[in-house]
């Protein structure tokens, strides 16, 4: 009988089999089952076997990478330092959503620096995401662009959404220039009153839009920083192309952490574990390839914030880097962003920004969603509940008193540790894999002497395993209450890194939300709302509402929706005057 993973990890696909089914089947006497049955398992391997090998074949051939446009829609590209950069963002591949699962969004400074990087996960194609403006940035422009891991060397300009955004530092302000400043002649594009009516305190909008669909709105306070320049030139503000020897891997079911390996001799044997933690723990294992690299599929494994690394060389500080996930091109010397520069008139907008900032503290302050656990990795074969039990000082001795099918012996003044296999009713001469919350442990002794009293639960594996190629016999594998190892020590030759996998998902906070809150606190927000999915009535009319703060003056509707027959996106800005 097979026994497969959760399919949590698609890349990574575990399987516990017997060394020989034919030989398992029959001396089980089960060849009487269902075939149907059977079939339906082997299947099942089968397809992660085709997967894993589709996926690699895709990476060794451009031709098969789908070419892919990002589309971005900031929703206020002038803010405060200390705010959330909020951004729309979708990824097509023609007419349809992208495969690709992850996108990368950076903001770089004028010196060609990032100073603001994460990453999100696509569902379809599409995310709602944000970048947090770090407190010290100084006032100036900054370039945002967005992008998926492969999307700028197939697809080119359409796979480098860029746009130069606003930041202000009141503690840092920009320049102010004295000279008169361009006064502005009168409202263009103001929206048709008979457009807009009021109710219960609520702004409500019914604007004729046929043959639109998938509609986003943004309504932000008019700035004098809004044009912010023309279009930028993606062939002349980046050198030559993406070199011939450059690994190009899709993500088509969550981030590929890359590794590479700094020895002169590349050994394509040698085993690396890689571990991730965060919110929670999990382990990935790979071999290098002749150049060195080493990648490791995290498939629905989000959000971590560093990374345990180790090999099967237990003797040797492993030698290795993780590679930074960014796309590595910076901007030609020759691009250059316009300074940051205000004029004495434009005082009374940057203490409205101020009061603003306070408001969306209060207003429009982002609501964790919460996480979905993922389950452990690989099924079990018995599970133990610690605290359902005396405690023992040490795991050698818990492992003695409560685990029959785990034996612990002393060789050569050494502890080794034997796991059954249930299968065939034998006991693995190897050892099995130990395990703490996701890291692999190597040292029989220090597993051994380790105090659990920081652990929760410990699982056992009790037949044989796969990870890709790889065959373990057997697990014990033990899970901390607050997924910090339970005190154990961090092995000697691992190498500890700080490595930032996808954002937690947050969502915007719309005002409408927000009738519940105390009366007496002032509303001066600059951003009234921000829907996205909106679609248009029978009649063709688009409906929406939303909630005006105590700014008073012009605001500005931003507009953007497929339409035509081959439903490209269009955009369409309006002026509202709320006074």
């Amino acid at each position: 009988m097979i026994y497969l993973a959760e399919a949590t990890l698609p890349l990574q696909r575990a399987v516990q089999i017997a060394d020989s089914e034919e030989e398992y089947l029959k001396n089980q006497n089960i060849g009487k089952m269902n075939n149907q049955y059977i079939h339906a398992f082997l299947t099942l391997v089968l397809l992660g076997f085709c997967c894993t090998y589709s996926y690699q074949g895709m990476a060794q051939s451009r031709d098969d990478l789908p070419e892919e446009e990002v589309l971005v829609q900031v929703v206020n590209p002038v803010s405060l330092t200390e705010e959330y950069l909020w951004m729309e963002v979708s990824v097509n591949s023609g007419n349809n959503p992208s495969p690709s699962k992850v996108i990368y969004m950076e903001l770089l400074d004028r010196n060609g620096i990032s100073v603001a990087a994460e990453l999100a996960k696509l569902e379809k194609g599409k995310v709602n995401s944000y970048l947090q403006i770090p407190p010290e940035l100084p006032s100036d422009n900054y370039l945002l662009r967005v992008y998926t891991r492969i999307s700028p060397y197939i697809s080119g300009e359409k796979g480098v959404f860029q746009s130069m955004v606003s930041i202000i530092n009141p503690e840092k302000p920009p320049v102010i220039d004295s000279k008169p400043q361009k006064e502005t002649e009168g409202l263009t594009g103001l929206l048709n009153p008979a457009y807009i009516s009021s109710t219960d305190s609520l702004v409500v909008v019914s604007l004729p839009l046929p043959d639109a669909s998938d509609i986003s709105i943004v309504i932000n306070k008019v700035s004098p920083l809004d044009d912010l320049g023309g279009p930028i030139n993606f062939n002349e503000m980046y050198a030559s192309g993406t070199p011939t020897d450059q690994d190009l891997i899709p993500e088509l079911y969550g981030h590929i952490v890359k590794g590479e390996i700094l020895d002169s001799a590349i050994d394509t044997a040698e085993v690396f574990f890689l571990t991730l933690h965060g919110h929670q723990s999990h382990m990935f294992v790979d071999k290098p390839n002749e150049k060195g690299d080493v990648y490791f599929d995290t498939g629905n494994f989000s959000f971590y914030e560093y990374a345990v690394i180790q090999s099967t060389r237990t003797d040797e500080q492993v030698n290795f880097i993780l590679s930074s996930p960014f796309w590595e091109k910076t901007p030609n010397a020759s691009f250059t962003l316009p300074p940051l520069t205000l004029s004495p008139a434009d005082e009374a907008f940057i203490k409205e920004k101020i009061l603003a900032r306070a408001s969306h503290q209060y207003y429009l302050a982002p609501i964790e969603m919460p996480l979905t656990p993922l389950p452990f990795q690989y099924i079990t074969d018995y599970s133990y509940q610690l605290d359902d039990y005396n405690r023992f000082e040490d795991m050698a001795t818990t492992i003695r008193e409560y685990v029959p099918m785990v034996l612990v012996r002393s060789q050569n003044r050494k502890t080794i540790f034997k796991n059954f296999n249930i299968p065939y009713n034998l006991v693995f001469k190897e050892s099995p894999l130990l395990v703490i919350d996701g890291m692999p442990v190597f040292d029989n002794d220090a597993f051994a002497n380790f105090n659990p009293k920081g652990i929760k639960t410990m699982d056992i594996i009790n037949r044989y395993f796969y990870i890709n190629d790889l065959k373990f016999t057997g697990m014990v594998n033990l899970s901390s209450f607050n997924n910090d190892f339970g005190g154990f020590d961090l092995p000697k030759n691992a190498l500890f890194i700080t490595y930032r996998g996808l954002q937690k998902p947050y969502e915007f906070h719309t005002a409408l939300k927000s009738f519940n809150h105390e009366t007496h606190f002032p509303d001066f927000r600059s951003i009234l709302t921000w829907q996205s999915n909106k679609e248009i009535d029978d009649n063709g009319m688009l409906n929406f509402s939303f909630k005006p703060s105590l700014l008073k003056g012009n605001f500005e509707l931003k507009l953007r929706y497929r339409e035509g027959q081959n439903k490209t996106f269009n955009t369409a800005n309006y002026l509202l005057n709320l006074n």
